[in-house]
């Protein structure tokens, strides 16, 4: 059986975890009862497997509106746009162009890249597509439906 995901559901959710995404990670108390910040690399490790998280449902939100329009996707794994930086975000599965291709799909991206798919984690190569995203909202954020209606055309 397909698994049904209310797309508007996801979304507000993985939404939610972006507008949360800079909070602070919790303090260590130690023997004394003494509170103390957590270490700059334990916080970055945090805000990194947040943005996963969050990724992970955004994807989720817009495969579920690409099959509203008829589009199969498929939910990938992490991978790392090169364009961007070195942080995983969940990539979506697809066909662009007659090609076997990943697109991950980073919360408050304003471009998305399609890269021929393979095994490596950090994508290489040129890629197949690159698409604007339009309209971001005042937190930074473009909505799964706005990506689906700027994707849908190239996973055809």
């Amino acid at each position: 059986m397909a698994k049904t995901v209310d797309p508007a559901r996801v979304e507000q959710e993985a939404r939610t975890r972006f507008a949360e995404m800079g909070a602070a990670g919790p303090a260590a108390r130690d023997q004394r009862g003494v509170d103390h910040e957590p270490p700059a690399r334990y916080v970055e490790i945090l805000r990194r497997a947040r943005l996963i998280a969050i990724s992970d449902g955004l994807a989720e939100a817009v495969i579920a509106r690409l099959a509203e329009k008829g589009v199969r996707v498929a939910v990938d794994q992490v991978r790392v746009d090169p364009a961007e930086n070195d942080e995983q975000v969940i990539a979506i599965a697809g066909t662009v162009g007659g090609v076997a291709a990943v697109i991950p799909i980073r919360p408050g991206a304003s471009v998305l890249r399609a890269y021929p798919a393979g095994p490596d984690l950090v994508l290489a190569g040129e890629p197949l597509a690159t698409v604007e995203l339009s309209p971001k909202e005042s937190d930074r954020w473009v909505g799964a439906a706005a990506i689906a209606d700027a994707l849908a055309d190239h996973l055809r």
